[in-house]
């Protein structure tokens, strides 16, 4: 009698105690957004991914066209090209709260974050990388190769991909074939032992992404004057060395993505939105048979695998760009009205937000 007493005790104990608890209601889990950046304004859309918010227009003030975006829990980092400086923003607040500047002739042309606080900028200008830091605003730099242009974190190391290109009249002209270099990103110095990873086909390296299996995948731009088309050029990270190289993504191909599966898409400026598959080796979809987009300039890829291609536009002022999204399948779901020539995109896992300003 005396248990059965002590545990009906209990029960209304705990329901009195559960009544009497704050009411307050948990806060949402994060929610999967695309952060695209607009270097015609200078502005970020962040376009919701799986709820029915309208997207929003974030200004990042510069004095120069922006040029890179990454994006880590509530903040976007946005590389500022010739202004040469990184601006960190607050996508809850939707404003500018901090600004780093990088040495005069910079020209950041990538960005990536290694944590909240920590990220990295490839300088095209002086041929160095920099680590910065978000709260203190420090910088410090390592020499990297010719024309760093892309970021990659892979196995504890940051992998630069250098172009080898120099400005000219065309814009950039190859210098010969591209390659990799090995940053330790804890020590902001060449990795130890391979600290150079030589990719022998065409030049002009443009992006990289770490694919599910582990190896990165190059894309090389390739160049219509020669003419020279692309290649897509396959990195293992472990070996420090290139293990394939594959041609039939016509001439400037400009952006890779992966779903995090054996899937990997190819943007291109003329030739659309391509497709590899990373487990057969083989080219699903290639020059002349990518879905037709309009001057793609990036790719990018959600949880659920849909796939976000961004249309630049013809970046005359006043134009808008566009975003295009498709299903698994390649077949198109819908298009979402950006800023003014947008040039690139990153996911981010955004707790919480305010309604912004309407693109």
């Amino acid at each position: 009698m005396e248990r059965m007493f002590r545990g009906s005790f209990a029960a209304v104990l705990g329901w009195v105690l559960g009544g009497c608890a704050a009411t307050t209601a948990p806060s949402p889990p994060p929610a999967e957004r695309l952060v695209i950046l607009n270097a015609g304004d200078n502005t970020l859309t962040v376009v919701p991914v799986d709820t029915t918010e309208p997207a929003r227009l974030i200004p990042v003030a510069l004095g120069a066209p922006a040029t890179a975006v990454a994006a880590r829990r509530d903040i976007a980092v946005v590389a500022g090209g010739t202004a040469d400086e990184v601006v960190v923003v607050s996508l809850v607040a939707g404003q500018v709260f901090r600004r780093i500047a990088l040495p005069p002739g910079s020209r950041p042309a990538a960005v990536v974050m290694l944590s909240d606080r920590i990220g990295f900028t490839a300088n095209a200008g002086r041929n160095v990388v920099t680590r910065f830091d978000v709260a203190t605003g420090d910088t410090v730099s390592v020499a990297a190769g010719q024309f760093p242009r892309d970021l990659v974190l892979a196995r504890g190391r940051l992998f630069v991909v250098n172009g080898n290109v120099e400005p000219c009249q065309a814009g950039t002209c190859s210098l010969g074939p591209s390659w990799l270099t090995v940053i330790d990103p804890l020590t902001t110095t060449r990795a130890s032992g391979v600290d150079s990873i030589a990719m022998p086909a065409q030049g002009n390296a443009r992006r990289a992404v770490l694919g599910a299996d582990g190896l990165i995948y190059v894309v090389n731009t390739g160049d219509v004057a020669t003419p020279t088309a692309g290649r897509l050029t396959i990195v293992d990270p472990v070996q420090r060395q290139e293990v394939g190289s594959f041609g039939g993504f016509g001439f400037l191909p400009v952006a890779v993505a992966t779903d995090r599966g054996e899937r990997l898409y190819v943007g291109s400026t003329s030739d659309g939105l391509m497709e590899f598959n990373t487990r057969t080796r083989r080219v699903v979809r290639g020059a002349g048979e990518g879905v037709a987009i309009s001057n793609a300039v990036a790719v990018a890829v959600d949880g659920r695998g849909r796939i976000y291609a961004i249309e630049a536009g013809s970046c005359a002022p006043g134009s808008r760009g566009r975003l295009r999204i498709y299903r698994t399948d390649l077949t198109e779901a819908r298009g979402v009205e950006v800023g003014s020539c947008p040039v690139a995109a990153t996911f981010v896992q955004l707790a919480e937000s305010d309604p912004g300003t309407s693109p």
